[in-house]
């Protein structure tokens, strides 16, 4: 998927270190997302969702005071039909087994390790969104 392909999608970022958040925003930006907004945990993502309705969220596991797993299990539970089929790539440090089972019985959609480069989210955000 080119640049542009990703022109008439929207992405929220959910990470809770500022620095990490800001070159994971940059970099979605560069990939052409036409909307990259940003929250710091998942109580903070879930409002975002309701509020920018993104079409993709890539999303930190290890927050606090709602963690990935929290914001997923929330976003999964809402009312809005719209959430329970909306693309979830989390992001992590550490991907053992216990974790990556739970997060898809969840339903996340697919794990990037840390850090996260241009490419990977380009490739898995481009196989979420079609």
């Amino acid at each position: 998927m080119t640049a542009t392909a990703f022109g008439n999608f929207s992405v929220l970022v959910i990470e809770d270190e500022a620095f990490t958040r800001m070159v994971l925003a940059k970099m979605l930006s560069t990939l052409g997302f036409k909307a990259v907004h940003q929250a710091q945990d998942g109580e903070s993502g879930l409002s975002a969702v309701r509020t920018h309705a993104p079409d993709a969220v890539v999303c930190d596991v290890e927050m606090t005071p709602m963690d990935g797993l929290g914001f997923l299990k929330a976003l999964r539970a809402s009312d809005d039909p719209r959430h329970k089929g909306l693309p979830v790539v989390f992001m992590t440090n550490r991907v053992d087994e216990g974790r990556v089972a739970e997060a898809r019985g969840l339903g996340a959609d697919t794990f990037l390790v840390k850090p996260a480069t241009p490419d990977a989210l380009r490739q898995t955000l481009g196989e979420r969104l079609g």
